[in-house]
């Protein structure tokens, strides 16, 4: 559990995660301003985003 907690608080306080989630929902913003983009899409493209952030936080240490 306490892995959990740490690797969490780790990847919260990461900035290249937190530079790249603002990036991400300005983007997301922007576009729904301009077309109406689907929950569906929104909600992939977020996931996408944290999957990336791990694999970036585990492999490239």
């Amino acid at each position: 559990m306490n892995r959990i907690v740490t690797g969490m608080k780790r990847y919260l306080t990461d900035w290249r995660n937190l530079l790249t989630h603002t990036i991400v929902g300005v983007i997301i913003l922007l576009v729904a301003l301009f077309a109406p983009v689907s929950p569906y899409l929104r909600i992939t493209f977020v996931i996408a985003v944290v999957v990336f952030n791990l694999l970036r936080m585990k492999y490239l240490k």
